[in-house]
Parts: C-alpha cells; sequence; structure tokens
C-alpha cells in the first residue's frame, strides 16, 4: 500500500470485541512500528491527547502557524493543540505587531474542526519577574495582554482583566529552568485549574521527579505549592520550539502532553475538562491511567471519613515496560508498587485516613524514563470548595 501525497494515510482497524489492542506495522524493507495502547470498552471516558503549549517563527520557533497546526493534527495525531508565541520575545514581537497576532488567530480558527480536532488561540505572558505563563482563549475576543503593560504586569492583574472570561492560564517550568513562578500570586481557581509539571524544560512535579527540570528552585516544585494549599491538575505540554508539536520529546530528552478526559471534541468540553481537573499529564509517551480514590475519579475534591480509611486503585496500560507506580500522599512517596517490566498492570491499596487540606496521586514511571502523573485527589471541607 502506497502513502498518498503529504505522507500521511488514515486506516479503519476493526477489533474483536472489548480489550486492550496494540497495532503493528511493517514495511517491505523491514522497518517495524507498534501504536500506543489502545482500550476497547463500554463507557470508558475518552482520552484526548493535547500540547497546549509551543512555539512558532513568530516569535523563537521555527515553521509557520499552520506548519505548527497542520503537524499536530497530521503528525503527531494529537487531538487538541495551541500556539502560544510570546507577547515580547523571540525575534518579533507580538505586543508590538497586530498583524502577526491576527495571523495566529486566523490559523486556529481555520484549523479548529468541532468533532475531530480543538485548535485553541494563545500566547505565552513572558514575566521575567513573575514566571511565563500561557493563556489560551476558548471563545469570544482574544487578545494579547503583554506583560510589559502596566495594565497587565503581574498574575494578579492578568487574572483581573481576564475575569469571567472563557480562558484558562497555565504556569510552566514552575520550579526552575528558564525562569520559575512566583507563586505568592496564589491563582483563581477558575482561571488557572491546571498546571504543566512537564515540558521540553524537564519536570517541576516535585525534588525526586523524574527527569527534574534544571536550575530548579528549592522550595518551588508544584508539591510545594500544593501543599500550601493551592489546587491543580496536572497536564504536561511541549513547549516545542523546533516545529514538533505533540512528539517535542523526539528531539529532546523530554517533551510533555496534557490528557484530558472529554466526551466532546470542541473548545467548550476541554474547558469543561480542564476547569474540572479531569487531566494528567506526561512527559512524552501516551500512557493510559485511570485512578480512582473510593470510587472518585482523578482531580475530585472529596470530604475527609473521619478514621476510616480509603481505598486508592489505579490502572495503567503504557507503550514499554514499566519499572514502577509512585503513591504520593501529602507531599510524600507513601507506595511504591513495582512494575516488574509489565506493560499493563492494575492495583488496589488501603491508604489510612485523610485528613482535610491532605491529597493523593500517583506517578508511573517507564524503564525508558517515560512518565505520567494523575492529577490529585482533594480532600476538604464542603466550605472549601471550588
Amino acid at each position: 500500500m502506497s502513502l498518498p501525497e503529504g505522507g500521511v494515510l488514515d486506516l479503519d482497524v476493526p477489533t474483536a470485541g472489548e480489550g486492550l489492542y496494540r497495532v503493528l506495522g511493517s514495511t517491505a524493507s523491514g522497518l517495524m512500528a507498534e501504536s500506543n495502547p489502545l482500550i476497547v470498552r463500554d463507557a470508558i471516558p475518552r482520552v484526548l491527547w493535547g500540547d497546549l503549549h509551543g512555539h512558532s517563527q513568530l516569535s523563537d520557533g521555527t515553521g509557520t502557524p499552520e506548519d505548527y497546526f497542520a503537524y499536530a493534527r497530521d503528525v503527531a495525531a494529537v487531538d487538541v493543540i495551541a500556539l502560544t508565541d510570546h507577547d515580547h520575545w523571540g525575534m518579533r514581537f507580538l505586543d508590538g505587531n497586530p498583524g502577526l497576532w491576527s495571523t495566529i488567530e486566523e490559523a486556529a480558527h481555520r484549523f479548529d474542526e468541532p468533532g475531530r480536532f480543538v485548535a485553541l488561540v494563545g500566547f505565552e505572558w513572558t514575566s521575567w519577574l513573575h514566571g511565563h505563563r500561557h493563556v489560551l482563549y476558548f471563545d469570544g475576543k482574544a487578545e494579547v495582554l503583554s506583560s510589559l503593560d502596566p495594565r497587565y504586569e503581574d498574575p494578579a492583574l492578568l487574572w483581573r482583566a481576564l475575569e469571567g472570561r472563557s480562558v484558562v492560564t497555565i504556569a510552566h517550568h514552575s520550579a526552575g529552568g528558564p525562569v520559575s513562578t512566583n507563586w505568592e500570586f496564589a491563582p483563581p481557581p477558575e482561571l488557572e485549574p491546571v498546571t504543566e509539571v512537564v515540558s521540553v524544560h524537564g519536570s517541576s512535579e516535585a525534588s525526586d521527579t523524574p527527569g527534574r527540570i534544571y536550575a530548579a528552585v528549592p522550595g518551588n516544585f508544584v508539591r510545594d505549592a500544593l501543599g500550601r494549599g493551592l489546587r491543580f491538575g496536572f497536564i504536561g505540554s511541549g513547549d516545542s520550539h523546533d516545529g514538533h508539536p505533540g512528539l517535542a520529546h523526539l528531539a529532546s530528552p523530554s517533551g510533555g502532553l496534557a490528557a484530558i478526559f472529554s466526551e466532546e471534541t470542541t473548545r467548550a468540553g476541554v474547558l469543561d475538562a480542564l476547569r474540572a481537573r479531569r487531566t494528567y499529564a506526561t512527559n512524552g509517551p501516551r500512557i493510559w491511567l485511570r485512578t480512582w480514590l473510593d470510587g472518585n475519579e482523578m482531580g475530585s475534591l472529596i470530604s475527609p471519613t473521619g478514621a476510616q480509611a480509603h481505598e486508592l486503585r489505579f490502572v495503567v496500560a503504557a507503550p514499554a515496560p514499566v519499572e514502577r507506580v509512585d503513591v504520593i500522599r501529602s507531599g510524600e512517596i507513601v507506595s511504591v508498587v513495582p512494575g516488574s517490566s509489565r506493560r499493563e498492570l492494575s492495583e488496589t491499596l488501603s491508604i489510612p485516613s485523610l485528613r482535610s487540606g491532605e491529597y493523593v496521586y500517583v506517578r508511573v514511571v517507564q524503564e525508558d524514563g517515560g512518565a505520567a502523573w494523575s492529577s490529585p485527589v482533594y480532600v476538604t471541607s464542603p466550605s472549601s470548595r471550588e
């Protein structure tokens, strides 16, 4: 079978019923490939794979916006993509070139195809004092709110300008790297419900994280922010600058992807999932992961149960053999489940009683360094819920 012009071929692959599938491919010359794990099951939540952070030649990356969106859709085969060129960094600045911003908006709207592919309008708010955040618009008027503008020069002013709109902000490389995040500004949950724990710069999850980010600032990891009472869902995204959105890990030691539980491949569906923290992060590989705490999905807020213990369950299907699954409770690794080189595993564990303010999540580590982080389940009193 020959490839069509453009080198992309879509095939329908029949299944024999419910189960876990891996599709194998080969060429006459002997090249072999295997797909990511595919789960076929009734009533299973759908995962959309996304890369919500990356750059084109309009700031400090390569390729045009059209190249960026087309690669994400047709080569990386992600479901959700955002181009987030800098407000005032790189070769040309969006805050001083309205035509460049119009080019990005037009390309995102043209590639957005509800039901098939979600393309978001966004930019990177580039503060060298308070950290970098990308701003993603889901409807309505999109505009560049430059961190050099006195009206938006700190996170609180930025959030005030975005209040009430269908928009989210996401902090990235927050523990170090190019610049760490100033967590003294506590994000509004409606505007910043998730945080990017991993990208090409490495992981900002915690000091014990696989592939830790360079130039990390002690006490500034995401887990430290959770310890101060902030509540986030976890995502990864590439921060690619080389024209490979969705596959940034192919040219770097780390990448980043957001796994988004949404039945609708639409901007509205993605926004709802982000605000509900129905997400998890990987550093590139498409690891399938589900977790439950007392039957509650990742990202949930639950009430304390007094002295009663909790049941934690997780299920993993990975592209590569799993080394281990770490269970993290309120800043500490409380259990390590050996992967024993399996690619599929599930486990049910007992967690001693959790108090209000605590949280639990799992971290999957493959033998090749690939990793995934579930969004935490948070224990909180009903009066403090967002």
